[in-house]
């Protein structure tokens, strides 16, 4: 894993930023504590930080092919390169290293831009071709590595931090307010391509930008995407098929991503996604596990893990945090991003990271499992709720329109945005309406238009599959950025072997009722009367059904049979006990706060910091107010003067 940074002038005889790049390099430093190189040539400019993981030796970036010119900077890991590697021996290449960057480079030589066609991996690169006089920018299919990038007058720069990305001029400050009020909605940082900086915008997963010279132009295009299936189109293999399948898929994940030329552990919660990791992790030998939770009762999953630990025969160190730190750790998160915070679970990772990078470089982890193989109960399964619930609020409500208001506070949903949203909103329009400035809360159509917009792109598919494709690209991605920036700033490698596309390619065209089904006849006629938040309460419904199936086995039946379970972070408990001064102090200093909320309602919201749901509204607002303090205004002016490195500073020619 690495940090890359460069710029593409659309002048070929323009100057380069060096100076910038240098800097560039330096914000990401915890990404690529081992070496750095650069590139400089025709009004292009490339930088990487290495974190080296394959070929200790060799593999030095940016990497140029000498016979064309073609350059490449890269941050990830190609899984099968050893496979590619033997296939374009055949084709006629010719190999200087043993590492995954020149497969990926002689790859792009051979096919051009559909060499992503040909990759398993995560990943992130940028390719200049002297040949077209252009820029490509790629993202993996998943969206496991971030990249950053922006349009400046003079070109396209990119990083793998938005931190990285405002060292270049012209990368301004300015709020994209869309995309602020649905960090409010969702918290993530992004919505689709856009960031909260209007300037910056991220390549969105399976996506390649070409940037061409000649015309100064840049498309987007993407090379893949989730199975869009109708539910009509859906394969239809039996149970015990399909089980079999998704064993051989899942084994041959986290053996392909076990390939390390340095120590390699993971991370062990107590549910299943993991503890099927760590089982499968465990066979190779020498493989070790770590977990973080607090002393706050709910707020740790020990008894659990120590059961898996156990049951795979390996020992996992425990972590054991509380408040003491929790802002330093917050605060160091959001400088090494360049944004805010998404959940609070990002800080007990990085302490989980640093415990780890003691003894290991490359960690396993378990994201994406929940969105490929339907572990979210609530949100997927209230599929049952609006296939069954009225359009129209009823004169005589019944059973089925008594659960619905139960839940909803409405007996009936009207559409898919407005049920989507009223269950799965970190803080709901309604919400934003009451707390935000009015001009601001105008913005609020656009993120509305933004979910329809998704909505419409699974229009033939079931009510189910339409949660599990939203919750694929806004949930998954959020995700995955979170356990990226984490781990890469605590200078460790995070592998998710549930995000293997040829698992989602597999699950995506399956039936719905491989992913979450009725326990049995019997609670499906209880569950009639019930809505969804009931039905999981009473568990009558089994999630995840694929995943439980095929690795019975591999995980103990205390876990195999156990409820999805949040990552705990007590912040709640905090934000109306030891960080309240904190935050309020914190609000009450930032600029940026008094001109988005409204002042009585966030004085109505800090003398209630003890109420659970006022103190996730706290959460964005906080995490607002710190990057106004620690980063939204932190980009570099005139021409900076980079830190000396010590480390090695080399371009590979091959």
């Amino acid at each position: 894993m690495c940090g890359i940074a460069g710029f593409f002038s659309w002048d070929s005889h323009a100057p380069v930023p060096s100076r910038r790049l240098r800097c560039a390099a330096e914000r990401m430093a915890l990404r690529g504590p081992d070496a750095e190189g650069f590139y400089e040539q025709n009004g292009v400019g490339f930088a990487h930080r290495r974190l080296t993981v394959i070929d200790p030796e060799s593999g030095w970036q940016p990497m140029v092919d000498q016979a064309s010119g073609v350059c490449l900077t890269y941050n990830g890991e190609i899984y099968n390169f050893k496979t590619l590697r033997t296939r374009l021996v055949g084709l006629g290449h010719r190999f200087e290293t043993q590492c995954d960057t020149e497969v990926l480079l002689r790859a792009y030589l051979q096919w051009g831009r559909s060499c992503t066609d040909q990759l398993v991996g995560i990943f992130a690169f940028a390719v200049y071709d002297p040949r077209e006089e252009q820029l490509f920018l790629v993202r993996d299919r998943m969206g496991a590595k971030p990249l950053y990038y922006s349009r400046t007058g003079e070109g396209i720069a990119f990083a793998s931090t938005v931190a990285a990305l405002r060292v270049f001029e012209g990368v301004g400050s300015d709020i994209e307010y869309d995309a602020l009020l649905h960090y409010f909605t969702s918290i993530r940082t992004t919505m689709g391509s856009r960031t909260l900086l209007r300037d910056v915008r991220t390549l969105e997963p399976g996506t390649l930008l070409t940037a061409r010279r000649a015309s100064r132009t840049v498309e987007c295009r993407r090379y893949w995407e989730f199975p869009i299936v109708s539910a009509s189109e859906k394969e239809s293999p039996s149970l015990s098929e399909a089980v079999d399948t998704v064993r051989d898929l899942v084994e041959a994940a986290v053996a392909g991503q076990l390939v390390s030329d340095v120590p390699l552990g993971g991370f062990l919660s107590g549910g299943i996604d993991s503890a099927v990791i760590t089982s499968l992790a465990a066979k190779q030998g020498g493989y070790g596990a770590y977990n973080v939770g607090y002393g706050e009762h709910g707020c740790n999953e020990w008894p659990y893990v120590r059961m898996a630990a156990a049951f795979a025969g390996i020992e996992c160190r425990e972590i054991h945090l509380d408040s003491d730190g929790f802002v330093d750790a917050w605060i160091f998160l959001m400088k090494e991003k360049g944004l805010p915070l998404s959940t609070p679970n990002e800080i007990p990772i990085l302490h989980l990271a640093r415990a780890l990078r003691q003894d290991y470089t490359v960690a396993l982890s378990g994201e994406g499992a929940d969105e490929v193989f339907g572990g979210y109960v609530v949100p997927y399964f209230s599929a049952y709720d609006f296939d069954r619930a009225k359009r129209e609020p009823s004169s005589v409500p019944g059973a089925v329109e008594q659960a619905m208001l139960r839940l909803y506070g409405r007996d009936c949903l009207p559409g898919h945005v407005e049920h989507h949203l009223l269950l799965n909103s970190w803080m709901p329009p309604g919400t934003q309406q009451v707390l935000l400035q009015p001009e601001l809360a105008g913005h609020l159509p656009a993120v509305l238009d933004f979910y329809q917009g998704l909505f419409d792109r699974f229009a033939d598919c079931s009510t189910l599959d339409k949660h599990m494709h939203l919750h694929a690209r806004i949930n998954l991605e959020g995700l995955l950025n979170r356990v990226d920036s984490s781990t890469m700033s605590a200078s460790v490698e995070a592998r998710v072997p549930f995000t293997d596309h040829r698992i989602a390619e597999y699950l995506y065209r399956l039936p719905d009722e491989f992913r979450i089904r009725w326990r049995d006849e019997a609670a499906r006629q209880r569950g009639h009367v019930m809505n969804v938040a009931e039905i999981d309460r009473h568990d009558l419904v089994e999630s995840k059904l694929l995943l439980r199936r095929a690795f019975s086995r591999e995980v103990p039946a205390g876990i195999l049979n156990r409820r999805k379970v949040s990552f705990p972070v007590p912040f709640r408990e905090w934000f109306g006990g030891s960080l309240r001064d904190f935050a309020a102090d914190t609000l009450r200093a930032s600029h940026l706060i008094e001109a988005i909320v409204q002042k009585p309602v966030l004085t109505e919201l800090l003398d209630g910091a003890h109420d659970p749901g006022y103190a996730m509204q706290l959460w964005p607002l906080v995490n607002l107010a710190l990057w106004e303090q620690n980063g939204l205004h932190a980009a570099v002016d005139g021409d900076p003067e980079p830190v000396a490195s010590e480390l090695l500073n080399s371009t590979c020619l091959i």
